[in-house]
């Protein structure tokens, strides 16, 4: 008797192997989570894949979701990394970054993270 995947599961097993080569977030300073003593200076973020410069920006938010600023990313020494200078110092409180990129297959990918600096 021959056993075979019913076509849901086929599709779901392509979605799902598809979607684990698609760029993704795989580092950040400062990191997510982190408690920081001092403002950072910039937000640099690490990919699995060379993001695509021109799309890759990073949105910065207080705790209550007022928006800071959006910083239009720019390459680093590191083709797998990507640095957002802020332009003002940070007080002490907790910070929301979203980062949106795409990498070389086009696929536009975004992600959150929190931290916080507490002097």
């Amino acid at each position: 008797m021959k056993r075979t995947l019913p076509y849901a599961g086929l599709g779901a097993l392509m979605v799902l192997g598809t979607a684990m080569f698609h760029n993704h977030l795989v580092k950040s300073i400062p990191s997510a989570g982190e408690t920081v003593a001092a403002s950072p200076k910039e937000v640099r973020l690490w990919f699995s894949e060379k993001p695509a410069i021109r799309f890759t920006s990073v949105t910065l938010l207080t705790a209550d979701s007022t928006k800071i600023e959006t910083i239009k990313a720019v390459a680093t020494t590191d083709s797998l990394a990507v640095a957002a200078p802020l332009s003002t110092s940070l007080a002490a409180g907790t910070y929301l970054v979203t980062w949106r990129t795409a990498g070389n297959d086009g696929h536009a990918i975004r992600g959150t993270y929190r931290f916080t600096i507490a002097p």
